[in-house]
């Protein structure tokens, strides 16, 4: 059961494994400005899958229903993670600035 949990791709679409060197030059360690664009990007990449999907649908292609719902699924669920990350960022900021110093 292990085995499979460690399968399971991030939300950048790379396997997590041991045997793979870190792509940062500080040994693993990224920068949080460097994780949340990275989590941008891939959000705006899902949400033009989706929309490419949704025009192909449109135009007659022929696309199984269970590959366009899971394209929908996807993009909806990444669209609430960033806004759910968004509302927390934002929680943060405003009890950082109310703190009394």
């Amino acid at each position: 059961m292990d085995n499979i949990i460690k399968s399971i791709p991030d939300l950048f679409g790379n396997v997590n494994n041991n045997t793979e060197k870190p792509k940062s030059q500080n040994q693993g360690t990224e920068s949080f400005s460097d994780v949340l664009s990275g989590f941008l990007n891939y959000t705006n990449d899902v949400q033009q899958t989706a929309e490419a999907t949704k025009k192909a649908i449109l135009e007659g292609a022929d696309i199984p229903l269970h590959d366009a719902v899971v394209q929908f699924d996807k993009a909806g669920v990444v669209l609430n993670l960033l806004v759910q990350v968004r509302n927390k960022l934002l929680d943060a900021y405003q009890t950082l600035i109310n703190t009394q110093v």
